[in-house]
């Protein structure tokens, strides 16, 4: 929910389904959107399918996936377990949002961090790992450099968890 309000009144299977469509060709016109939609057994009109790309746009964060065979750059993924002292773990969130990642979050589960980041080389991953383990906020932690990763779009807004009614 945002300031004002919630973009959607519910997330339903013709949004997941326009939204794997983008997540395959950002680009894909409408009218293209519509036929796809037609031929899954959604009948929607080119103007109902722009709607609905909007609030989905409204609502979502543009996250380009590298594919790290062809990079030159590292892409690596750390999970930080914070001090077990009050605010380390916010602590450790604010150290890696001002450390060279773009992707951070904190949340609940088996470590307090996660941040996804480029990096020219295995030395620079090092060294920032090494910097992260120097603070007193961090208990541990954890790094994987990507070497080879599976691109499934359709795992990762998986429409079995939307509660949503057959066509």
């Amino acid at each position: 929910m945002t300031e004002s309000g919630p973009q959607f009144e519910s997330f339903d299977a013709i949004d997941g389904e326009i939204l794997q469509i983008l997540t395959e060709d950002p680009r894909t016109p409408y009218s293209e959107i519509t036929d796809q939609l037609a031929d899954a057994g959604y009948e929607m009109s080119t103007e109902g399918v722009r709607y609905r790309v909007s609030k989905i746009l409204d609502t979502t964060t543009v996250f380009f996936l590298l594919d790290p065979r062809e990079m030159t750059w590292e892409i690596v993924r750390i999970t930080v377990i914070a001090a077990n002292r009050p605010n380390a773990k916010q602590e450790a969130f604010d150290l890696l949002n001002e450390m060279p990642f773009w992707h951070v979050s904190k949340g609940i589960g088996t470590a307090d961090v996660f941040a996804v980041g480029s990096m020219p080389s295995n030395k620079d991953v090092d060294a920032a790992v090494t910097a992260i383990r120097e603070h007193d906020c961090v208990d541990r932690v954890e790094y994987l450099i990507v070497t080879d990763r599976n691109r499934d779009m359709h795992s990762y807004l998986n429409l079995d968890y939307l509660d949503v009614d057959d066509k």
